[in-house]
């Protein structure tokens, strides 16, 4: 045999070798609504690093947050009864907590017009945290995002609902929530990922269960191949499901909201590990001081488990809540 056939064959005993290793694993953390606007100046605005000072919760490899407003320092905003906007100095906020992927796919991304939505692309590029949802036209909006960790790639989505600054063929906007879309979407996006996520900013202010159109989509979605779906809107935590080897987090409620009076209160995130087998999934309950997110204690953690629970009960095969709280 002479040389060429046997590096041929070297190398490709070599690759064979390196593709049958497992992966490292890998840590996903997924969070509600994070409005950086009206009130945390009061508290942050000197201080950029205030609001994570406490956070302990890593470490992880990509966290994903609902941005529920532009980042822009435009002042025209359009009538509406609430309008929020982040000053682009809180870039450093995101980054400080390891925020590195953001839906954009909300109700609050266009309070600005087109400019502070184009103005939130400019900012999220021009620091790498990652964003679903929006776009230049329907196709940019519906673009998901592919992320490759340690080996790992994983997928994202974003969609919100109709509304004045839904995207068009010729048009900047927000990805809609239609159904043929984000199932096409989801079906092209499946054979080129090992993880799929979509992101829904769905249902009903303060409802603590989902309706039954939200059911039905989800199960659709998961039909079509998506692993986890991660809801937002509501501003409180809703159940969560177990359908077809998929978890659906139907609402995971305020993160860091400073678009009202209310400081403390608790809340959780999910976290998502990655490796050989199924991937594992736990609820990471979290208290919220000040607006200062950290891990929750074992008897406030037991609250949110229970509170969880319950307004998991509705479904047919309720999640298992899994706790990862402090020692």
């Amino acid at each position: 045999m002479n040389f060429f056939p046997r590096l041929f064959l070297a190398q490709l005993f070599l690759w064979s070798f390196l593709l049958a290793q497992p992966k490292e694993p890998v840590v996903l953390l997924f969070a509600g609504d994070v409005t950086l606007d009206r009130h945390i100046d009061r508290v942050a605005g000197k201080d950029p690093e205030y609001l994570f000072r406490r956070w302990d919760v890593r470490p992880y490899d990509l966290f994903m947050v609902n941005l529920e407003h532009p980042i822009t320092t435009s002042s025209s905003s359009i009538p509406k009864e609430f309008n929020f906007k982040m000053h682009p100095k809180y870039l450093r906020t995101l980054q400080h907590a390891g925020i590195t992927m953001v839906n954009a796919a909300n109700n609050h991304v266009a309070d600005f017009g087109l400019r502070g939505l184009y103005d939130t692309m400019h900012y999220l590029d021009s620091v790498g945290i990652g964003y679903v949802g929006i776009g230049k036209n329907l196709d940019e909006a519906r673009k998901p995002r592919i992320v490759e960790l340690k080996g790992w790639r994983v997928g994202f989505l974003g969609y919100h609902g109709y509304g004045r600054f839904s995207a068009t063929a010729k048009s900047a906007g927000v990805a809609p929530r239609v159904e043929q879309h984000i199932v096409a979407d989801v079906r092209k996006l499946k054979p080129q990922v090992d993880f799929l996520v979509v992101n829904f900013h769905w249902g009903v202010e303060l409802a603590d269960q989902p309706d039954e159109e939200q059911i039905r989509l989800a199960h659709r979605v998961v039909d079509a191949g998506a692993d986890l779906i991660v809801g937002h809107h509501p501003h409180v935590l809703q159940g969560m499901e177990r359908y077809n080897g998929a978890t659906i987090a139907y609402s995971l409620g305020n993160f860091v909201f400073g678009g009202n009076f209310r400081h403390t209160y608790e809340t959780a995130v999910l976290k998502v590990v990655l490796s050989a087998g199924r991937p594992q999934i736990t609820l990471v309950p979290v208290f919220v001081q000040e607006w200062q997110p950290h891990l929750a204690d074992e008897r406030t953690a037991k609250r949110v488990k229970d509170l969880v629970q319950q307004r998991s009960a509705m479904f047919r095969e309720p999640f298992p809540i899994a706790l990862e709280v402090t020692e």
